[in-house]
């Protein structure tokens, strides 16, 4: 059985300069399944914000139709969470609302399923190693894509365990935090985030998390910073 914890606060230069939140986040409970969403949305469109929680509710629409055909292949969601966000963007338009797009999701007939759209990261610890999905160090600048940038499903990064059984946690965050996070103490983070919010009431998660992205203790951080955290229920720390 799936937990999932998550929170997302703006950033110093939004905070001064009044601006809302352009992260958004999202997670999704069933019996045997779970889904965890974290968007942000891209700082130079004017509508960003719309589109990161459009985009939220655009992958849990979808994933609810592709789960329940056991053998849909992931190009299928993806193709459908576009067109979904592409529905709920009409009235913004599609590039004002730009938006990156991570998230993870497990069905009751045992796919587990990792995707990346855009900046973040994306981490899995299960006790047989690591996988990640990050944007590449040679990136140019600090060009990136997303919904409403994105021309082809071949951009996202995908990884996919179509009979996955067993424990495993998973981490997913906004460049606001990923930038900030030492490779090598990647796990350390999202074991404290386990061990030390994960058996407490979900409302007292959120605000532990959100406390602690307030506190974020890089020097002159500006960035909003989302996190979003999938784990078997039943484990006290997440796999080294």
């Amino acid at each position: 059985m799936w937990s999932a914890m998550g929170a997302s606060v703006r950033g110093p230069e939004h905070l001064t300069d009044g601006r809302p939140n352009q992260d958004a986040w999202l997670s999704r409970l069933a019996r045997g399944a779970a889904l965890a969403v974290v968007c942000d949305g891209l700082g130079s469109r004017p509508h960003s914000a719309v589109g990161s929680r459009a985009a939220c509710r655009a992958v849990a629409d979808a994933v609810r139709q592709w789960a329940a055909g056991p053998d849909s292949p992931p190009e299928l969601l993806l193709r459908l969470v576009h067109a979904l966000w592409n529905v709920h963007v009409h009235q913004t338009g599609r590039d004002e609302s730009a938006t990156t797009c991570l998230f993870a999701v497990a069905t009751k007939d045992g796919r587990l399923l990792l995707a990346q759209l855009g900046d973040g990261l994306v981490m899995l610890q299960t006790p047989k190693g690591t996988t990640t999905l990050e944007p590449s160090a040679e990136r140019f600048g600090n060009a990136t894509t997303g919904l409403g940038i994105a021309s082809d499903v071949r951009e996202w990064r995908l990884h996919l365990e179509p009979n996955f059984a067993g424990t495993a946690s998973i981490l997913l965050a906004t460049d606001g935090v990923a930038d900030d996070l030492v490779p090598e103490r990647r796990s350390e983070f999202l074991n404290f985030l386990v061990t030390e919010y994960g058996s407490r009431p979900a409302a007292a998660r959120s605000r532990a998390i959100a406390k602690e992205l307030c506190d974020w203790p890089t020097p002159r951080h500006r960035d909003d910073k989302t996190v979003a955290v999938l784990w078997n229920a039943g484990t006290t720390e997440a796999s080294p």
